[in-house]
């Protein structure tokens, strides 16, 4: 009893058949009659010929679809999901001891073996595991199903770190479901949390595979195809499952419950249930899957050929000897961005095989070079960092490169607001980019893009697949570009001594949507503080859906804002403390299927700069900054009824020059020549007891 109790409390297990499979039949209602044809040969076969008893060996590949989280789940959490389903398809899982006397003779077994594969499509050596870093990870729908291997070979299984729609843990098709031009959606979607019983997983949700694997091999659901659980008595088609609504728990009232044919006990235990105490096939679910696997539809019949097993390296002598792998090399960073001195701490992703030793390469930083799994890494130095992995084992060596993958600030700011930018010099050159998919859409600095068709940032989010062959990466494009996410960040500003600060920037934007529901895309903006390791979001500025478009439907075409009226300003306040000293503003794209190019020009951060005394302020203008070495810098000062004096000093407050400035009542531009080394240097205006001290960077 403790055990159904836990289980009882346990959240709703929810499968996404049905409403998957709706959607379906409004497109090709055929499909609805096919599987009704499935469920007719089931009883013929049944009938005419008894059961077949066969082991029927089927290769599996897992495809793991992750952002370097918790998601990307370890290969030992797949071994451990491989037990358990060769344990539930063939009645040798502990268990079945708890199925209650209604049903204890009726158990089945499937006489079904799972096996990961050892062989690629391609006919080259893997483990059944391959890992993919997307952002598909959090669609989880139809076209997540990246890499699909051949359907007539191999069940594929993708592992999602999320699924479109709220609650489901998984769903399958029915093989009638992927005939024809669906063949794509054949396969497993299934979150990461309901693999296996360890790791991001655990006992309780170790069951949904078997349970989606049941609808790949034609099963309903207990209660039926075309309604939720607890709502209404339903059918299965299966004879020695009894009428029943389904459960949602496993309490002792739902294990004797016999609510749709008084006297006939429910089975509540079965695999294709909701309850959370699924223990069992009957024998007829087995011959029913027994059924399916003979016939041709969505390539069952072929799964378990001889030729087929050989082909994908699954049989007895493979399994018996599997081959070695070259590891394929893979890390990941707990930072992209960050301070000069700070830590950064790099993980190991590399997969297919196991890795005996690892050769790092960080050129700048300290270590240069480590032969640790996860190294922690110190760069000393501003700039961009690529880094290497070299992953080796006895069958081989693998070697990844992420150029640029790392960007160090500088210990002081490399502007000081008031700030203006267009994009037209130099100093654009300070902005970033980050593509973290290294895919086609990102931000790119063009000319003639921008506001007055001057220079702009673009996200090329249009692509020309017109002459895309069919089920292509390139033909799935605009299925599978939602959700991906692309950033703008800007230099670092020294805005501790700016107030009444104003941030704009403008922007353009049209859609390829027809209907306001396929329009959720957004512009979300961040701040930080710490050279980009951390960015708090800034709601106020953040652009929603609506918002964002600025010129409406501009169709399948590659969009370039050409008139004053297609692009719109956002403007947001924000409130400056002492810890601004370099604050970074990123801009971060979440794009939806039916997105168009984005163009982002004008940015500007308008305010006071100065430091109050005694009733007075200094307000002053410094331009360019950061300012080439050899070069002059402008400083631009608000009328002043005494004189002042402009000091440069290095860092170590050692002075480089004095500059007197008369008193005036109109704005004054002072040149400050800057003969110096690049570095940091502080620019302090003095008038009487009050002093201004702003940072000047060279470079």
């Amino acid at each position: 009893m403790t055990t159904l109790q836990v289980n009882a409390q346990v959240s709703d297990f929810k499968c996404g058949l049905q409403n998957q499979l709706k959607k379906l039949y409004a497109e090709d209602p055929q499909m609805e009659l096919d599987y009704r044809h499935l469920v007719n040969q089931y009883k013929e076969t049944r009938l005419v010929n008894g059961v077949t008893r066969q082991v029927y060996v089927i290769p599996i590949v897992f495809h793991i679809l992750h952002e370097y989280g918790s998601e990307n789940i370890s290969d030992a959490q797949i071994y451990d999901q491989m037990e358990i389903l060769n344990e539930d398809y063939s009645r040798t899982n502990a268990d079945t001891s708890q199925v209650v006397a209604a049903f204890d003779t009726l158990i089945g077994n499937a006489m079904i073996e799972f096996r990961l594969a050892t062989i690629d499509p391609y006919g080259n050596c893997t483990n059944g595991i391959e890992h993919i870093y997307t952002h598909q990870s959090n669609a989880g729908d139809d076209f997540s199903k990246l890499n699909q291997w051949n359907r007539a070979n191999y069940l594929n299984i993708w592992a999602v770190n999320s699924i479109g729609e709220a609650g489901v843990a998984g769903y399958a098709y029915y093989p009638t479901a992927t005939t024809g031009g669906s063949f794509f959606r054949d396969g497993i979607i299934i979150l990461n949390d309901y693999v296996g019983s360890i790791g991001s997983s655990d006992p309780y949700s170790s069951r949904a595979l078997t349970h989606e694997i049941g609808h790949y091999l034609g099963l309903s659901h207990t209660w039926g195809s075309t309604n939720d659980p607890t709502i209404a008595c339903g059918d299965d088609d299966v004879d020695d499952t009894p009428l029943t609504k389904g459960h949602n728990s496993c309490t002792a009232f739902d294990l004797a419950d016999s609510t749709c044919v008084p006297g006939i006990i429910e089975n509540t235990q079965n695999f294709m249930e909701y309850s959370y105490c699924s223990h069992m096939f009957t024998e007829d679910q087995v011959d029913f899957m027994h059924n399916v696997l003979a016939q041709e539809t969505g390539g069952r019949s072929n799964l378990y050929k001889i030729e087929t097993l050989e082909a994908t390296g699954t049989t007895d002598e493979d399994v018996l000897a599997p081959p070695t792998c070259i590891p394929v090399a893979d890390f990941s960073a707990d930072k992209r961005m960050t301070c000069v001195g700070d830590v950064v701490n790099f993980t190991d992703a590399s997969w297919r095989a196991g890795v005996t030793s690892y050769e790092w390469s960080f050129p700048g930083g300290t270590p240069s070079t480590s032969t640790a799994a996860n190294p922690a890494v110190v760069y000393n130095q501003d700039g961009y960092y690529s880094v290497t992995l070299t992953v080796t084992n006895a069958a081989g060596s693998d070697t990844k490169t992420f150029t640029n993958m790392m960007y160090i600030s500088a210990a002081w700011p490399e502007f000081v607001g008031p700030y203006s930018e267009t994009f037209e010099g130099a100093s654009a050159g300070w902005w970033h980019t980050q593509n973290p998919e290294e895919n086609w859409a990102r931000f790119m600095l063009i000319p003639g893009v921008g506001k007055g068709q001057t220079k702009g940032f673009k996200l090329n989010n249009y692509k020309d697949v017109s002459a895309a062959d069919a089920y292509t990466n390139d033909w799935f494009y605009y299925d599978r570009l939602g959700n991906s996410k692309d950033y703008l960040i800007s230099p670092s500003f020294d805005l501790s001594n700016t107030s009444n600060v104003s941030v704009s920037f403008d922007y353009a934007y049209g859609t390829k949507a027809t209907a306001l529901a396929d329009i959720t895309e957004e512009v979300k903006v961040y701040t930080s503080r710490d050279c980009g390791e951390t960015w708090q979001i800034r709601s106020s500025a953040t652009l929603s859906a609506e918002e964002l478009i600025t010129v409406g439907y501009v169709g399948s075409t590659d969009f370039t804002p050409t008139e004053e009226v297609h692009w719109k300003t956002q403007t947001f306040t924000y409130t400056t403390t002492a810890q601004d000293t370099k604050l970074r503003f990123r801009f971060e794209f979440i794009a939806s299927d039916k997105s168009s190019n984005f163009y982002f020009d004008n940015f500007n951060i308008s305010g006071t700069l100065g430091i109050e005394e005694n009733g007075e302020s200094i307000g002053v203008s410094i331009a360019p900054n950061p300012v080439a070495a050899g070069s002059e810098v402008a400083v631009e000062i608000n009328g002043t009824s005494e004189d002042m004096e402009l000091q440069v000093v290095d860092v170590n407050g050692a002075l480089i020059s004095i500059t007197k400035v008369p008193a005036s009542n109109g704005t004054q531009t002072v040149m400050i020549p800057m003969n110096v080394a690049k570095g940091c240097y502080f620019l302090n205006a003095i008038k009487g007891n009050v002093k201004s001290t702003n940072r000047v960077i060279v470079f």
